[in-house]
Order: structure tokens, then C-alpha cells, then sequence
């Protein structure tokens, strides 16, 4: 087991930074309850691959890296297959594994570095599915019994205590394997149109359920991502198309990006490029069968940025487009495009005060069996689909003043009008007293870790402001 101490730590973003007391990597479940036990009265938090712009990562006192937990178990019961991860696995990893033997995850997000227990968390998602985190079968976690006071390993497979530990935060204790519910591998057919409202786009969803959409900045276009699954074969022309995808959207589109906002910082040219240079690379219409996971992955983590992602359910998602859309146009220096004279005068006093530069993705997640997953029912009976709504920054991390200006101000007033909630694990600048009113069941949560976690002992200082009312 490594261990090393005052060693200060960054996330991706680099807009979190902290230095623990002590960090560790354990190899075996045996050494995290050797941890457990060296270190008892200290707050102990685990970080998966730091993939995170919240501070849901920091911890002040006992840092864990489970990055050597990565074994996969693949078996049969009852004619299903199920697989049983180590939390330190990485989710590419994992989709390899399963590939080998003709399985997939039923839920992949848009990117898989990140460790399966910091995705599950957090509640990482994809397009058209629950969040991964619904799919959870059971979770082992290691924790002190309430009881002796020793580290002991406790597996939840069912019940309330279930639905808390699927997306936990790491709350519960720390996480040392999921048991997930495999799928037969499929294949995807997906194509780009564009559409010039918001309706055109969400009507296209009944033919394409798996689709996502991306609303562009300063032309205020829609561009769908449409997808379904199919039986059809892989395309000839699927290489072809990862290609142009990769070289296009996930390295040209960043590199142009990364120019014309880091370097040059011409709003004029910026409006120019998303008006009439970006809509001509887009290859419209171009329909490929692929398998699922080359379909739904992308690249985003190639280069540096910031997040923050704010969910709302399908019924107000018009409403709260249109309020993006204005508070965008405002802090850009633009009269809002919804010609809404109040609206542009409670925001007077941000004009100008951020640039957007990027595609706006817009995600479709069905309502999960959990207890407070930003897709979490409003309701315990309620169904109601939720929309993520992504917003992201390429500045250099010294010139994010503006961004976060308009993040903090667009969650403030999402949550106050629209209910939204924000991702747990990208910027999330919302309090406890908001968390509150968004997430119906946040106290039942708070008694179940309670249950496990009485002295609070797995949370940091972010975790204890923002959790409890």
C-alpha cells in the first residue's frame, strides 16, 4: 500500500485544489479497512480520477485512490448477466471487459475516464437512459459499524438504504464494489439535423430516443443528435465517421475554440464562427450504424475546461431554455433574443460580463430509482423525464471570473424558477437551503447515511454545508 503525505492534489478542471493530511492507495479491500481502522476519528473521502469540478472531491484529512480496486466479475444468475466491479475501475476498462463477452452497460456517458463508483456518485448519465446509477444491483461499502466503532464491510442490496447508495456522494462510506446489470452489446444509427426551434428538436425525440441536442451560441440554431438503436450492420462508412467526428468535433472544434477565446478573445470573430464557418462542417444527414460505445463516447476530456450542468424536467424545459438563451445573450453584451424588457432589466447589471463559446448540450435522463441523482423523482410516484442542460467554459482557469459569475447567478435563478438542479459532481454552487427544496427525499437520505455514517466521518466541509438543512 502507498501512502504519502502533504501532497496537494488538483482536479481536472484545476479549479479545485486541496492538500490531505495523508493519501493513500490501497490494493486490496483489506488494506481500505487497514485505513479505516489506522485513521479512526479523522474524515476520510475517497477521489475516483478527479474528474470533477464540484468539491465533492476534496478531502482535508484521509484522501483515498482506489485506483488498483479494478477487478471484474462476470456472471450468470437466472439467465441475466451481472457484473461485479471494483470501484477503482475505470469505466472504459469495464466496457472493455464486458465487451469481450458480448456485454455492455445499459447506460454510458459521454466520456469513460472516470472510476465507476466517482461516475455512480455523482450520477453520471448519458442520453435517453437513466443515470448509471440507477442501474446499480447492490454496492459494498466499507464503513465503521455504528455499534463497535471497527471497520467492517457492509453489502446494500435492496430497499430504501439501495436507492441512497446508488448515488451516495460517497456519503454511506467508502465504496469498494458495484454490482451492475449487464446488457447485450447493440449497435447505434445515428445522424445530425438541424432545426431552427426547440419543438422540432424535442418532437424528433419519438423517432430518435437516444438522441442529444446542441443549441449553438449567438446563432441560437439547434443541431440533433440523433440516435437509435438498430439491428442493422455496421456501416462500410462508420471508420470514416469516427474520423471525421474525432478530427472535427473533438479536436477542430476545441482547437478553434481554444484560439480564438485563450488567444485572440474576438467576440465579433467568435459570433462569426458559430453563425456561418461551424454550420458548414457539419456533416448533416450522414446516417451510421456503429456499435453503442464508439456512438456514444466522446472525447471531452482532451482538453481542459469547466462545467456546470443544471436538470429540469421536460414540462419546464421550453421555459428554461428561453431563460439560457436571454441570460446568455445578456451577459454577452446582446439584447435577449425573447425581446423580454424585464427579463433584460434584471440582468442589466451583468452585460457584458461573460462571453459563451461553446455548444450548449442539452441531454434527455428518464427518472431514476434513487434518492437524490440530479434525475431523481420530484415525486415518490413521479415519472416525469429530466433534460441537462451543459454549459462550458475553455478559458484559462486565471480568467474564469466571468463564468463564474454567470454560473452562479444562472443556478441561483434556475433552481428559484425552474426547479433545476445542478450536477453534483461539476460546479455546483447551489446551498443547502436550495438543495433542500430541489431534492424531496434529501432527509430521507441524511437518515440512512446517518445509519452508516453517524459522525460524519466520510464527508468534507463542502459535503456538510450543502447536505444538511
Amino acid at each position: 500500500m502507498q501512502q504519502k503525505s502533504g501532497e496537494t492534489l488538483f482536479n481536472f478542471g484545476r479549479n479545485v485544489e486541496f492538500k490531505p493530511q495523508v493519501s493513500c492507495q490501497p490494493t486490496s479491500v483489506e488494506e481500505v479497512l487497514e485505513i479505516l481502522r489506522n485513521h479512526k476519528g479523522k474524515r476520510i473521502r475517497v477521489s475516483g480520477r478527479l474528474h470533477s469540478w464540484s468539491d465533492v472531491v476534496v478531502a482535508e484529512e484521509v484522501h483515498l485512490d482506489l485506483k488498483h480496486l479494478t477487478s471484474v466479475e462476470i456472471k450468470k444468475q437466472n439467465g441475466a448477466s451481472f457484473a461485479t466491479v471494483g470501484s477503482g475501475c475505470q469505466i472504459k476498462k469495464l466496457l472493455k471487459e464486458l465487451k469481450s463477452q458480448g456485454l455492455t452497460l445499459p447506460s454510458v456517458g459521454l466520456i469513460d475516464e472516470q472510476t465507476v463508483a466517482g461516475a455512480t456518485a455523482t450520477g453520471t448519465h448519458g442520453s435517453g437512459k437513466n443515470s448509471l446509477s440507477h442501474y446499480i444491483e447492490a454496492v459494498e461499502i466499507a464503513h465503521y459499524d455504528p455499534a463497535t466503532g471497527e471497520p467492517v464491510i457492509t453489502t446494500i442490496s435492496s430497499g430504501l438504504e439501495l436507492k441512497a447508495a446508488r448515488c451516495s456522494l460517497g456519503l454511506l462510506g467508502v465504496i469498494v464494489a458495484i454490482k451492475f446489470k449487464c446488457r447485450r452489446t447493440y449497435r447505434i444509427k445515428e445522424h445530425i439535423e438541424k432545426y431552427a426551434s426547440l419543438k422540432k428538436v424535442l418532437d424528433a425525440e419519438k423517432r430518435y430516443p437516444l438522441q442529444q441536442f446542441y443549441l449553438m451560441p449567438w446563432s441560437w440554431n439547434y443541431y440533433g443528435h440523433h440516435r437509435v438503436e438498430s439491428n442493422e450492420p455496421k456501416s462500410k462508412s462508420a471508420f470514416s465517421y469516427r474520423a471525421y467526428w474525432s478530427a472535427i468535433i473533438d479536436v477542430g472544434l476545441h482547437v478553434v475554440v481554444y484560439v480564438l477565446v485563450k488567444l485572440l478573445r474576438f467576440k465579433s470573430v467568435m459570433r462569426f464562427f458559430y453563425k456561418r464557418i461551424l454550420p458548414m462542417t457539419m456533416a448533416r444527414n450522414w446516417k451510421v450504424v456503429d456499435d453503442s460505445h464508439n456512438m456514444l463516447v466522446m472525447e471531452h476530456e482532451l482538453f481542459r475546461h469547466i462545467e456546470i450542468e443544471l436538470f429540469v424536467t421536460r414540462s419546464k424545459l421550453p421555459d428554461a431554455v428561453e431563460y439560457v438563451i436571454d441570460t446568455l445573450s445578456v451577459f454577452g453584451g446582446q439584447p435577449t433574443q425573447s425581446g423580454n424588457t424585464q427579463r433584460r432589466n434584471e440582468l442589466a447589471q451583468f452585460d457584458g460580463s461573460y462571453f459563451h463559446h461553446y455548444p450548449i448540450c442539452v441531454r434527455r435522463v428518464l427518472a431514476d430509482d434513487t434518492l437524490i441523482s440530479m434525475s431523481s423523482p420530484i415525486k415518490s410516484d413521479g415519472k416525469e423525464d429530466w433534460y441537462a442542460i451543459s454549459l462550458i467554459s475553455y478559458d484559462w482557469p486565471s480568467r474564469r471570473e466571468g463564468f463564474f459569475k454567470f454560473a452562479n447567478h444562472l443556478a441561483a435563478e434556475m433552481a428559484t424558477r425552474f426547479g433545476a438542479r445542478a450536477h453534483w459532481g461539476k460546479y455546483n454552487p447551489l446551498t443547502a437551503e436550495q438543495n433542500a427544496r430541489l431534492y424531496p427525499n434529501l432527509q430521507e437520505f441524511n437518515s440512512i447515511r446517518a445509519k452508516f455514517d453517524p459522525d460524519g466521518r466520510f464527508e468534507n466541509d463542502w459535503l456538510s454545508k450543502v447536505m444538511r438543512e
